[in-house]
Formats: C-alpha cells, sequence, structure tokens
C-alpha cells in the first residue's frame, strides 16, 4: 500500500479523491484544505471514512507516518512553495497543471527530485490517454505523407481561473499533445489575446506554435464559448487524423484523401474514413496508476516528467512575452 496526502480539495483535488479513496494500491491517510466547509463537503459527497485526517494546515501533513506521497492540486501559484516543501521532506509528488508559474522554478524543482531520487509527476492528463498514445503510433505508423500542420479548438464558459490567464490554463492541453505526438518541441510561438470578461486576465487566445520540421499548430482557447470544444487536428499529405472530445462515440478519426498533387489542376478522386476502435476508459485513473508504478518502482516516468512539464513553462513564458509585445514572433528559451 502506498501512503497517500491530498492538498487541496477542490473541483480537481475532489476527482483524485474519488479516485484513490478506495483504491487497492493506496492507503488515503489526509485530505487537506483551507476551507472546513469543503472538507465536510467532500467527507459527505464520498462517504471519506473517520480513518482520513481532515486537516486546514498543509504544513500538519509533514506530521503523518509513514506518509510516501503528496497529491497537490491548489493554485498554481502556490506549486512552488508546496512541492519544494514536501520534496525536501522526502515525498514523491504528485503536482497539478501547471507545474509552477515560472520555469526556472519548475527546473529547480525537477532538479531537486532527481537528485533526491524522488517521483515528480506531474498531471498532463491527455498523455495518458490510450486514444493519444494510439494517435502517436498511428502517426508513425499509417502513411498519411509529411506532417504539415495542426489545429485545436479548445473553449468552454466555466470554470474561470483566478491564478493563470486562458493560455495557461487550456491550452497548455494541446501544446503538450502536439510536442507528445510530433515527438519535437516548438522554436519559435506567437500569441495574440483580448479580455472580453470582467477580470484582469486574458480570456480569449489565438496561438501558433512552429517547429523545427516545418509543422505549424494553431490554437485556440476561450473561457466566453458557451459551446464547449474540445477538438485537435493533424494534417499531413495525404490525411489527417482528429481527435475530438466531443464525439464519445468515436473520438479520433483518421481521413484519407487521394490527391493527386502531381496533376494540374489537383485532383482528389476518393476519401476514406476511419474510426479508430477503443475500450471506455478513465484516463486521470489510468494517470494516477502511472504515477503509482513509479512509485513502486523506484523508477522515474518517462511521461509527464518535470523535465516535459518544465518545457512546457517555457513555452507558455514565450506565449506570455509575445502577448505583451504586440503578438511578435517569440523564439522559446530552453536553457
Amino acid at each position: 500500500m502506498i501512503n497517500i496526502a491530498i492538498l487541496g480539495a477542490g473541483r480537481w483535488g475532489s476527482h483524485f479523491v474519488k479516485i484513490f479513496l478506495n483504491h487497492r494500491n493506496v492507503n488515503l491517510m489526509a485530505i487537506c484544505d483551507s476551507s472546513p466547509e469543503r472538507l465536510y463537503f467532500i467527507k459527505e459527497k464520498y462517504q471519506v471514512s473517520n480513518s482520513v485526517d481532515l486537516l486546514t494546515d498543509w504544513q500538519t501533513i509533514s506530521n503523518i507516518k509513514d506518509l510516501d506521497a503528496v497529491i497537490i492540486t491548489t493554485p498554481a501559484s502556490s506549486h512552488y512553495v508546496l512541492i519544494k516543501h514536501f520534496l525536501t521532506q522526502g515525498y514523491h509528488i504528485l503536482a497539478e497543471k501547471p507545474i509552477t508559474i515560472k520555469s526556472n522554478e519548475a527546473k529547480e524543482l525537477t532538479e531537486l527530485a532527481n537528485e533526491n531520487n524522488l517521483i515528480l509527476f506531474v498531471d498532463h492528463t491527455y498523455l495518458f490517454n490510450p486514444l493519444i498514445e494510439q494517435l502517436s503510433r498511428k502517426i508513425q505508423t499509417e502513411d498519411i505523407g509529411n506532417l504539415k500542420y495542426g489545429y485545436a479548438s479548445r473553449t468552454h464558459a466555466d470554470a474561470i481561473r483566478g491564478d493563470v490567464n486562458v493560455i495557461w490554463d487550456l491550452a497548455i492541453h494541446d501544446i503538450s499533445i502536439f510536442n507528445y505526438v510530433l515527438r519535437e518541441k516548438p522554436f519559435q510561438v506567437c500569441a495574440q489575446g483580448q479580455n472580453f470578461l470582467s477580470h484582469d486576465s486574458i480570456d480569449v487566445a489565438w496561438l501558433k506554435l512552429f517547429y523545427p520540421s516545418g509543422f505549424v499548430a494553431t490554437i485556440h482557447v476561450s473561457w466566453l464559448n458557451a459551446d464547449k470544444q474540445r477538438k485537435l487536428t493533424l494534417v499531413g499529405e495525404k490525411g489527417s487524423f482528429v481527435f475530438d472530445e466531443m464525439m464519445p462515440q468515436s473520438p479520433l478519426t483518421l481521413h484519407r484523401a487521394n490527391i493527386h498533387q502531381d496533376m494540374s489542376p489537383m485532383i482528389v478522386d476518393g476519401y476514406a474514413t476511419e474510426n479508430v476502435d477503443f475500450t471506455p476508459f478513465n484516463t486521470l485513473q489510468l494517470m494516477g496508476d502511472r504515477f503509482l508504478s513509479t512509485i513502486k518502482t523506484n523508477h522515474q516516468p518517462t511521461i509527464s516528467t518535470g523535465e516535459f512539464a518544465t518545457e512546457l513553462i517555457q513555452i507558455l513564458e514565450a506565449m506570455d512575452i509575445s502577448l505583451e509585445n504586440n503578438s511578435a514572433m517569440v523564439s522559446v528559451n530552453y536553457g
């Protein structure tokens, strides 16, 4: 059994309570949140037993005997202090994304975990989605020609965050998917954003990412759309892959076109669509199981690592620089 404490009992933290409360390999020892009312709500909703400590002071987590790991789902601005504290105390960490709001802090935490042989695991959930794993494999095995460009749209009118802007909240998902399936990272980015809502942060944005292979990704994110969108497309010379979470029966499809590019004018004489089969799954459950596995085997994760998470922060920082400079093209500093 792996002894775990969950720090942060908000919307995302509650998901982890649900997953780990009755997990066969987990002993959930404590749930911590600054709000006693929230703790009471979680206790009642999930029928949390009295054996699980309900704490309002995060520093008291370190007093728990035989604790192995801490799951941190607090606002991103608090991550650096909390993760550093618990790594220093010798605990494995699963942190909600983004790992921090500064890349130098993310890099420091990654190095601290590695130096102390501790797991620093970041919840970039899509990296554990079986359909994204299939997409990554099929890009290598299906002949759709060289990938040219891609685009993604991630919008909703819910869960507006106060700690980060919409790019840090939503676009980080699609950037992580593009980087993972392409097996490369962008060297230049540009961003355009607007503030349509009554707060200080960017709430709608359009992004472009340029990769060394020549691939170009365009991402649209919004907290304002009443129509929820979760769609990502990669286009090659002979076909395209579409991942659309709002199509639950067939989220991943392969579209082929018989294109005669050597003719003038170009001729297309056939189309075909293939739905990728899958077995229903809980991505967050799969991610949690992978975290537990890395602790059991004492092997650093191969995906969703501190290094990968740090690179994403460096990309987001470049996006912020672009926003501050009238959507200028900005080179990403991976130093």
